[in-house]
């Protein structure tokens, strides 16, 4: 890491990559992919086993299933949403505050990355099991710069408020970093690929959206999905700000190459699937 990158992390210390995490994506990628070994794996790490087993349970994803066991719920899942999981026990684990409750962060974040991965399969030309990490990576620097920041709380508010300014902006003023910086940096030191490295650290800059010259060929997709897809979780929710979606929904459209009102109709349809599933779970 050079004086740069020191500057731009502002103290903020980059959680290490899990040595768990190289052992399980090693044998995900490995030509000659053993499940049984890969449940072994988890099974090792209490963490890792429990949200893996809570998500083939869960309602979005069993259908009213009831799995028990690791190698059951790695057969029911598939190694793409294996892997994703695995990333998202461990973002957890690393980036926990005592005393601070991240509870609705996390949800938000699974939620996004869940409509992520739909919208991908709808709109094409992104990896579906991208779009999910994607989503569940892209605001991680959020949690680090609350622990370092006491004032990033007000910081996040008038961000989040602000319908005139790109968001970065407004924390970068106020701070001398962003959350998409530090999101960068930990998605990088984990192993992400450019695509989704690059397209966090962009994700507040919808001018890439209509001129994706400078990043990655799949990031600005990635970015584009990703706005509406938190539009969709924070209704869901019923944490919604907005403001980001009517700053991004023109440019977002001209990205995935649908008129605005047929990205309203696809929201709508995932909010109705996400409500549905919470309100009636046993319901396949």
């Amino acid at each position: 890491m050079n004086a740069s990158d020191n500057q731009a992390l502002h103290g903020i210390s980059i959680p290490a990559c899990p040595a768990i995490l190289t052992q399980l994506m090693d044998e995900l990628k490995s030509p000659l992919i053993n499940s049984k070994k890969i449940a072994i794996l988890i099974s090792q790490d209490v963490g890792i086993a429990a949200v893996v087993v809570r998500t083939a349970n869960s309602p979005l994803v069993g259908g009213g299933r009831r799995i028990a066991s690791i190698s059951d719920a790695v057969k029911m899942l598939g190694f793409g949403s294996l892997a994703n999981l695995v990333h998202e026990a461990l973002l957890q684990n690393a980036i926990s505050s005592e005393g601070t409750s991240l509870e609705r962060f996390w949800d938000s974040s699974r939620y996004t990355a869940i409509a992520s991965k739909r919208l991908a399969s709808i709109v094409g030309r992104v990896n579906p099991d991208t779009a999910y990490t994607f989503g569940l990576f892209h605001d991680c620097g959020i949690p680090l710069l609350a622990q370092r920041y006491p004032e990033y709380k007000n910081v996040l508010r008038d961000a989040n408020q602000n319908a005139a300014r790109v968001f970065t902006d407004i924390e970068d003023e106020a701070i001398g970093t962003s959350h998409a910086v530090l999101g960068y940096y930990l998605a990088r030191t984990w192993g992400l690929t450019d695509a989704v490295t690059q397209g966090i650290l962009n994700h507040h800059d919808y001018a890439q959206l209509e001129d994706p010259r400078n990043i990655h060929s799949e990031a600005h997709r990635l970015i584009a999905i990703n706005v509406l897809a938190e539009f969709v979780a924070g209704t869901h929710l019923r944490t919604v700000q907005d403001t980001e979606w009517l700053k991004a929904r023109d440019a977002v459209s001209i990205c995935l190459g649908y008129v605005p009102t047929d990205l309203d109709d696809i929201a709508d349809d995932l909010i109705y699937q996400f409500d549905q599933a919470l309100n009636h779970p046993d319901e396949g």
